[in-house]
C-alpha cells in the first residue's frame, strides 16, 4: 500500500472521531486476520462510505467505486492511489461495460494474494435510509474466487451495514456494524448463476437488516426522522447495550430518549472553523452532484488541514512580528 493511502487512512481515523459526534464500530473481531476477505456493505453516502469503512479496519483495503468518478485523468489518478477501481453502469456508456471485466479480474487477482476488497452490494448510492435491490457484483466475485484453484477459494464475505443521522456536513452519528463471515459451504454456487446470485444476495439483504438501519418510508417523515436522530444520539453514547445491538434498539417502537445536545469539535473550533467553512464553499465548485457532498468535504477537511495549519500559523508569525 502506498503512502498515500496510508497517509489518508491515518488522517480520517483522527479527524473522523473530532469531525462528526460520534461513531460507534461493533465486529470488527469478525474480520480475519489474513486470507481472502470481501466486505459487502450497504451504500447510503457515496465514497465517504469507503474512507469510513476502510478506516475503521486495520487490514488495508482496495474499494469498488463508481466509474463516471475516473473520467477525470487527475480525480482517477487520486482515485487510484487510494486503491479504488472503477465499476461501470450501463448509464455511464454500454461500450464502458467490457471494462468491468478487468476490474473484477483485478478483483480476483487481490483475492489470490489474500487481501481485501470492499464492494457496495446495492451498485449505486443515496442519500436516504432505503435498501435498493441489490447487484450482481459481489456473486459475481465470490463465485469465480470459490471456483478458483488458488487461494481465493477461501474467500471469506464480510457484510457490512453503515448507519447515518444525517447526510449534510459534520456533526453526525455514525453506527458501522461488521457482520459475522459468510462461507462458500452455505451456497451450492456451482449452480445456476442467476439462482446462485438471488440466493446470495437475499442472505445479503436480510443480514442489512440486522446491521444498518433500513426504513423505506423515513427519509419522507420528518417526524420518523426525529425520533431516529435523537434516539440514535442517545444510544452512540452508551456504553452498555445490555447485549442488544444499536440497530435492534433503533427498530424499537419505544419512546424516544432525552436528547442531549452536543457539538462537534469542528463546530466548537474557532480555529478549524473558519477551515471546514472554506471546504463547505469549495465542494459544490468541484462537484455538481449533491451525493457527493458530505463526501468532498470531508475529502477536502481531511487532505487540506495540514496546509491551513501551515498558513495559520505563517501568519500568526507575522502578526506577532508586526506586533
Amino acid at each position: 500500500m502506498g503512502m498515500f493511502y496510508n497517509y489518508c487512512k491515518w488522517n480520517t481515523r483522527v479527524f473522523s472521531h473530532l469531525y462528526y459526534k460520534n461513531i460507534r464500530i461493533s465486529g470488527t473481531e469478525n474480520i480475519p486476520l489474513s486470507g481472502p476477505v470481501m466486505l459487502v456493505a450497504n451504500h447510503p453516502n457515496s465514497f465517504l462510505d469507503a474512507v469510513l469503512i476502510g478506516a475503521a479496519i486495520d487490514r488495508p483495503t482496495h474499494f469498488l467505486a463508481r466509474g463516471d468518478a475516473f473520467n477525470n485523468q487527475f480525480a482517477a489518478n487520486i482515485l487510484g492511489s487510494l486503491n479504488m477501481l472503477p465499476v461501470y453502469r450501463l448509464s455511464e456508456g454500454k461500450e464502458n461495460l467490457l471494462k468491468n471485466n478487468e476490474t473484477f479480474d483485478a478483483c480476483q487477482n487481490i483475492l489470490e494474494n489474500n487481501k481485501m476488497v470492499l464492494i457496495f452490494a446495492e451498485g449505486i448510492s443515496e442519500n436516504n435510509w432505503e435498501l435498493r435491490p441489490l447487484k450482481k457484483g459481489p456473486a459475481r466475485i465470490a463465485k469465480k474466487a470459490w471456483q478458483s484453484e488458488s487461494d481465493a477459494k477461501n474467500l471469506q464475505i464480510i457484510p457490512v451495514g453503515i448507519t447515518y443521522e444525517h447526510f449534510t456536513g459534520e456533526g453526525k452519528n455514525i453506527v458501522i456494524n461488521f457482520g459475522k463471515p459468510i462461507h462458500k459451504t452455505s451456497f451450492d454456487y456451482e449452480k445456476n448463476e442467476a439462482l446462485f446470485v438471488k440466493e446470495l444476495n437475499d442472505r445479503l439483504s436480510k443480514i442489512f437488516y440486522e446491521l444498518a438501519f433500513i426504513d423505506f418510508n423515513m427519509h419522507k417523515e420528518k417526524a420518523a426522522y426525529s425520533r431516529f436522530s435523537v434516539e440514535l444520539n442517545a444510544l452512540t453514547k452508551q456504553s452498555n447495550l445490555n447485549g442488544e445491538t444499536i440497530i435492534s434498539r433503533l427498530y424499537k417502537p419505544e419512546s424516544p430518549a432525552k436528547e442531549k445536545k452536543r457539538i462537534s469539535f469542528i463546530q466548537a473550533s474557532l480555529f478549524f472553523l473558519p477551515f471546514y467553512k472554506f471546504c463547505d464553499w469549495m465542494a459544490p465548485k468541484i462537484v455538481k452532484e449533491s451525493i457527493f457532498l458530505d463526501s468532498i468535504i470531508f475529502g477536502l477537511f481531511i487532505l487540506l488541514w495540514p496546509i491551513y495549519l501551515l498558513l495559520t500559523g505563517k501568519l500568526a508569525h507575522l502578526i506577532l512580528n508586526f506586533i
